[in-house]
């Protein structure tokens, strides 16, 4: 079945307040609510970015924007440009009248590095499609990207705009394009039903379905860490710091603080050995270093694999490959469970998108079009070609699949907002090949980001 969805209660939906992970950072989220119990301050939120916009000199987006015919470089991840992304740069090419040139770069670390050598060596594109506003500033250097703003915004919840992956210190430094994002298990239904198993609430129900399929001759859980697929690994261990958050409140602040480190937090250190136990079980294939995403996406569509973590962009991936709307629609989706299940509750982020380095020669005509490829009119012709969950208000969506599934996590009040911090893909799959114990890769993780903050230039920044 299919329903229907308007972005700005899903938005509303999600925790409002989302716990930011760097060393300037005091307090911790509220968990989220069902978006009837927060229309009040999403008004209120609202009426605050309205206030804001008032005060804006840049041009309400209605006055149109004339490129010149201009040419504009985007950079971005190859597998980014999607239908429906390039639905809304054609969109916007015709209607301000310029025409974008993309550079596209490989997934994963490789993909990373690449972006970092141009914009150290000032080779910058006029817009890069990239991470969030804190992996952009940290990783990269805040003040080498332009402060955005513009009638755009007016489209967006503060709580969308004001979240990390869109503001860092207080500047607007990232345009949110596309969908919210959760973190979950996705699932094949039939298999599921085959095997008479209902949707685990607790991890020890979770490892009964795993002892089942397995024994059904059905890998339980795929895993894609071949090389540059290792992205894939973190998924769980991302949702795991918000379950750590809800089983011992303030273990965000307390990292943020440095009271604590990684190594302390209990519920981190368990879902490593969880996922390491799960490898020793039999219970993830055992070709996992060299089967990839795609790899994995054909196993949860045909049923040789009975479950995946991963987030809520796969969905643009599955509907690729489906055969039929029926394949599509037989996958599922869930929160990946917790120790008890009231703290089985899905890991939620707001966009990625564009930023504009301040050093491009056509940055003041970038901005602008950014605030076109975001605007409401461009994310209505994204979502006519898109199911998923909108960051931006006022578009309605058909939901099926995945995204119906998240739209109801979201309305039983069963997601959260947590920044987080870069991955531990890398060490996840040292870990599963049998080359660092979870205490290791724990342990490691608090040497290794030190040392990378103080490299940053930013002793302080913490998680």
């Amino acid at each position: 079945m299919k329903k229907k969805l308007v972005s700005i209660l899903l938005c509303a939906a999600m925790g409002v307040t989302a716990l930011a992970g760097c060393g300037n950072s005091s307090g911790a989220g509220a968990a989220s609510e069902p978006a009837a119990a927060v229309q009040e301050e999403s008004k209120t939120e609202e009426d605050s970015t309205q206030a804001t916009e008032s005060q804006e000199s840049a041009p309400a987006e209605d006055a149109g924007v004339d490129g010149g015919g201009e040419t504009l470089n985007v950079m971005c991840h190859s597998s980014w440009r999607t239908e429906e992304a390039n639905a809304v740069f054609d969109y916007v090419a015709e209607k301000c009248n310029v025409k974008f040139e993309f550079e596209e770069v490989p997934e994963g670390g490789s993909g990373n590095e690449l972006i970092f050598a141009k914009m150290q060596s000032g080779e910058v594109p006029d817009i890069l499609w990239w991470q969030g506003a804190k992996t952009s500033a940290t990783e990269i250097g805040e003040d080498l990207f332009m402060e955005l703003s513009g009638g755009w915004t007016q489209d967006y919840n503060a709580s969308i705009l004001e979240s990390p992956n869109q503001t860092y210190n207080g500047r607007l430094i990232c345009a949110p394009f596309g969908d919210v994002t959760v973190f979950g298990m996705c699932y094949n239904k039939q298999v599921f039903a085959d095997n008479k198993i209902a949707v685990p609430q607790t991890w020890e129900e979770f490892l009964a379905a795993c002892e089942t399929l397995k024994a059904a001759g059905v890998t339980p859980m795929y895993i894609s860490g071949t090389t540059d697929n290792e992205w894939t690994l973190q998924i769980i261990p991302i949702d795991a710091r918000l379950k750590q958050e809800s089983t011992v409140p303030g273990s965000i602040s307390s990292l943020n603080s440095h009271e604590k480190l990684w190594a302390d937090m209990e519920y981190m250190q368990l879902t490593f050995e969880r996922m390491k136990e799960m490898k020793d079980q039999g219970y993830i294939q055992d070709t996992f270093l060299s089967d990839s995403y795609a790899d994995a996406q054909e196993a949860l569509l045909t049923g040789t694999a009975a479950m995946y973590p991963q987030a809520t962009w796969i969905y643009a991936e599955l509907t690729k490959l489906a055969e039929s709307e029926e394949e599509l629609d037989n996958i599922g989706f869930f929160p990946i469970p917790a120790t008890d299940a009231a703290d089985s509750i899905a890991y939620t982020e707001t966009p990625t998108g564009f930023v504009i380095p301040a050093g491009g020669k056509k940055a003041d005509l970038a901005a602008q079009i950014v605030g076109e490829l975001v605007s409401k009119e461009a994310m209505t012709e994204y979502y006519k070609l898109h199911q998923g969950i909108p960051a931006v208000n006022g578009v309605e969506v058909e939901l099926s699949s995945i995204p119906a599934d998240v739209s109801a996590l979201m309305e039983a009040g069963k997601t959260n907002t947590l920044y987080s911090t870069p991955s531990m893909a890398s060490d996840v799959q040292a870990m599963l090949a049998g080359d660092k114990t979870p205490e290791e890769v724990l342990a490691g993780y608090d040497t290794d980001w030190d040392t990378y903050a103080k490299e940053a230039g930013n002793p302080d920044w913490g998680y």
